[in-house]
């Protein structure tokens, strides 16, 4: 009987102990996870104050012994005064911030009303339309790289910021469809019934009722195609061949030579290129908890 009584307060002595390390395992996982995910990113910032002699130390320092604006200097400036060397970074940059806007907010708009048609119409080829968009999005890229470039240049729009965002309006595209479907069609039916019963026109439902509905699923949609965009090397490598629509991870290809890779600068411009993701990031940063949550809870 002893035995069989003291069992369970056993129990209810261990459970306080459980609950505390539910808690202290908690904030270490997301400590860890933090540290893993921003220690990159931080030793990038800390390389790009540094000489290329103290770079290449060893063994290596972690914070900036002779701190330096020289790398920050010559990447916004363009010009390497010591070696005399043209690094135009900031005028891809720029291109760069130019075609993902672009790119992003074609894409936004088409896929939010292909995404509504696809979510609203009771066919079944639809069905076979949104795996299809699926399909395109799991298709490499450089497959299909050739074709792209002898569009393009039927066009007339090789070496153009125009061409550039064709281009990249292909990769964009499937993926901010599909995402705008799922989010889309967790939107209830109900509510443009109620708006079209008061009188609003179709257009009017989707514009007034659907689309603020949608505002978290848009701007989740809108920095993921940005980052996408921003970030595309391939398309931009191949449809550009002088630096007058060159754009910025072509750009920072430049410092990796035959005979070594300038740490410092690409380390710099590595830091300033970062920086309108992060800008556009906390515009809409309101809107992304909402829109990844979306769906999660009827």
């Amino acid at each position: 009987m002893t035995a069989v009584a003291t069992t369970p307060a056993r129990r209810r002595r261990s459970r306080p102990l459980l609950r505390r390390g539910r808690r202290l395992l908690v904030p270490l996982g997301i400590a860890l996870a933090l540290v893993y995910t921003l220690a990159p990113f931080v030793w990038l910032l800390l390389t790009s104050f540094k000489n290329p002699v103290e770079i290449f130390q060893y063994p290596p320092t972690f914070f900036p012994k002779n701190f330096t604006w020289h790398n920050y200097a010559v990447i916004l400036g363009g010009e390497d005064p010591a070696t005399a060397t043209s690094y135009p970074v900031m005028t891809a940059f720029a291109h760069s911030c130019i075609v993902a806007l672009a790119t992003t907010t074609i894409c936004t708009v088409v896929a939010t009303c292909g995404a509504y048609s696809l979510a609203r119409r009771r066919i079944r080829l639809m069905v076979w339309a949104v795996v299809g968009i699926f399909v395109m999005r799991t298709i490499p890229r450089i497959s299909i790289a050739v074709p792209l470039y002898l569009s393009i240049n039927d066009l007339g729009l090789l070496d153009s910021l125009a061409g550039i965002v064709l281009t990249h309006i292909t990769v964009v595209l499937p993926l901010s469809t599909f995402l705008m479907y799922s989010f889309l069609r967790d939107i209830p039916q109900e509510l443009e019934d109620a708006a079209q019963i008061d009188g609003a026109s179709k257009l009017k439902t989707f514009t007034r009722v659907v689309v603020p509905l949608a505002a978290p699923g848009i701007a989740v949609t809108a920095i993921l195609g940005f980052i996408l965009s921003y970030n595309e090397f391939l398309y931009s490598l191949i449809m550009v061949s002088t630096e007058q629509s060159q754009t910025l991870p072509v750009a920072l290809s430049k410092f990796i030579l035959a005979y070594g890779i300038k740490w410092n600068f690409l380390s710099a411009a590595g830091i300033v290129a970062v920086v309108p993701a992060i800008v556009f990031a906390f515009v809409v940063q309101r809107h992304i908890v909402r829109g990844l949550s979306m769906g999660a809870v009827k």
